[in-house]
């Protein structure tokens, strides 16, 4: 999908679903997995509340979270700034991050008091990327709107741009589930399947259609037709 301003310019579909039925991938119907990409679901959702006043940007994030605590190792707190900028100061870990079947996951809350990486730096000083620190961004989310972060991401950004093949539901709701690709090695032939547990750093699945609505609501400053998720403010 190629985007400018409010249109879409070119949308269309390459290669195939599978190798062994070869079923052509759809730009409209095909999931691909978008990894990272789902940090800017996440921060979308931070915005929305804070424009809401359910969220502050420079508050300590401990007075978000109920469940578990993020430790003072230093005297300055962690902030949802430091988390939407990668400078909460948090080590790089990925053990732990991953689970061999779906039932292997457990609640975002269980995951993220389970596998808090150390404080190594002040926050504020160092820009070091944190799939943790987003997904503690998307448990403080689900947390101020009283809903799990699945359900918040459905019904105030996808549900409202119209993005309808698209889920960060783990595993992929039964509607959705036969469109996904699948992944490749070479030459050991299929891969196996992995299930994330920070989900808000990096579940979304989606299609190339849905991702171009999502794409031109931000160049446009949060709003794509009549619809707008996010204010001009919130967007800059």
């Amino acid at each position: 999908a190629v985007v400018s301003h409010d249109r879409i310019l070119y949308l269309r579909g390459h290669g195939y679903i599978d190798a062994a039925g070869q079923t052509p991938v759809r730009a409209e119907r095909t999931l691909f997995g978008t990894g990272s990409v789902s940090k800017l679901f996440t921060w979308t959702a931070v915005m929305q509340l804070v424009e809401q006043g359910r969220l502050e940007l420079d508050r300590d994030i401990n007075h978000y979270l109920r469940g578990f605590q993020v430790p003072a190792t230093w005297p300055e707190p962690v902030t949802l700034a430091h988390l939407l900028t990668h400078t909460a100061g948090f080590e790089d870990r990925s053990i732990g991050f991953y689970a061999r079947h779906p039932e292997g996951l457990v609640p975002l809350e269980t995951f993220l008091a389970g596998h808090m990486p150390a404080r190594v730096y002040p926050p504020g000083q160092v820009s070091a990327y944190s799939n943790y620190g987003a997904a503690l961004a998307g448990h403080i989310v689900a947390e101020a709107a009283a809903m799990p972060f699945e359900q918040y991401i459905e019904d105030h950004i996808l549900t409202p741009l119209g993005m309808t093949r698209s889920s960060v539901r783990q595993p992929l709701p039964a509607s959705l589930a036969a469109d996904e690709i699948r992944g490749y090695r070479r030459p050991g032939g299929p891969a196996g399947r992995s299930w994330y547990q920070a989900r808000p750093s990096g579940a979304l699945r989606a299609t190339a259609a849905d991702m171009a609505r999502f794409m031109i609501a931000h160049l446009q400053q949060g709003r794509l037709g009549a619809i707008r998720v996010i204010s001009p403010a919130g967007a800059a």
